[in-house]
C-alpha cells in the first residue's frame, strides 16, 4: 500500500497511513513525508508503535536534534535527546500538584512555537503518544500561516519589520516558575526572532506564537523596532481563533 496523506481541515493537518516509522524508510518515502509536512504543518501517523530509538531514527531524519534543557535534571528517559512530556517520575509514580516538575510542565499549557527562545528555533516536533488519557490531553495546534492570510492587510502593516525578543525563563515565568538552576539560565539566554518569519519551502508567511517581550533592534537597523507589545497580542488572539 503506497503512503496516503489525507487532509483533515483544508490544507493544515493531514493523517498519514501506509507507513511503519518503527522501520527505517526510503528516499521515495520520507521524500513523501516531506512533501505532506510542508504542505499540511501537522501530521499524524496513527497507530505507531515505537521504542525511543526508533523515534530518534525517524527524527534524525529531518536533521540535527536538540538536547533537553533538563538533562542533568532525574529524569525516567536518560537519552538527552528525548524530552518526557509526562505527569510521572523515573519511579512512575504520578506527580504532586505542587511537584517542580507538575509546575514546570504546566508551561506548556501557553500556546507557543517549540523552541522559539532559542538563537536557531526548532524546524519540527515529533511527538509519540506512548500512554494517553481516554478522554482530555489533547495537544492543539494553530496553522499561523492561515491566520496571517486570514489577518486584515491594516493589522498586517509593519508586523513583518518588527523583531521581538524570546525568553524562555520570561515564558515560564507567565505561569509562576521561577527555579530554573544558574546553569539552565545561562543555557537559554533571551534571543530574538523575527515576528514574521517566511516558510523556506512554501514561500508562505506565518507570526511566531510564543509570549514575546519587546526587544530593542541589534539588527544594525534593519528591522526598526516598535513598541506594540499590546498589538501583537491582540493579533495574536486573533490567531488562535477557531475558524
Amino acid at each position: 500500500m503506497g503512503i496516503l496523506a489525507r487532509p483533515v481541515q483544508g490544507d493544515f493537518v493531514a493523517r498519514v497511513s501506509g507507513l511503519d516509522l518503527s522501520k527505517p524508510l526510503d528516499e521515495a518515502d520520507f521524500g513523501q513525508v516531506q512533501e505532506a509536512f510542508h504542505r499540511y504543518a501537522v501530521l499524524v501517523f496513527p497507530e505507531q508503535r515505537l521504542t525511543d530509538d526508533q523515534q530518534i531514527a525517524f527524527s534524525e531524519r529531518f536533521g540535527p536534534l536538540e538536547t533537553t534543557l533538563r538533562k542533568d535534571r532525574p529524569r525516567r528517559i536518560d537519552n538527552p535527546r528525548v524530552s518526557d512530556i509526562s505527569n510521572v517520575d523515573e519511579r512512575d509514580r504520578v506527580f504532586d500538584p505542587d511537584d517542580e516538575r507538575a509546575l514546570y510542565n504546566a508551561g506548556n499549557r501557553l500556546w507557543h512555537t517549540d523552541s522559539s527562545f532559542k538563537r536557531v528555533p526548532a524546524m519540527a516536533s515529533l511527538l509519540s503518544g506512548r500512554e494517553v488519557p481516554p478522554t482530555g490531553g489533547e495537544t492543539e495546534y494553530c496553522d499561523l500561516r492561515g491566520a496571517w492570510d486570514a489577518l486584515p492587510a491594516r493589522r498586517k502593516q509593519g508586523l513583518d519589520e518588527l523583531v521581538a525578543e524570546h525568553s524562555f525563563v520570561y515564558s515560564r515565568g507567565l505561569i509562576g516558575y521561577d527555579q530554573f538552576t544558574d546553569a539552565e539560565r545561562a543555557a537559554v539566554p533571551p534571543v530574538q526572532q523575527a515576528v514574521v518569519r517566511t516558510h523556506p519551502a512554501t514561500g508562505r508567511k506565518g507570526r511566531a506564537a510564543s509570549p514575546p517581550r519587546d526587544a530593542p533592534d541589534h539588527g544594525g537597523g534593519r528591522r526598526p523596532h516598535h513598541r506594540r507589545l499590546a498589538g501583537r497580542g491582540q493579533v495574536l488572539h486573533y490567531d488562535i481563533e477557531r475558524r
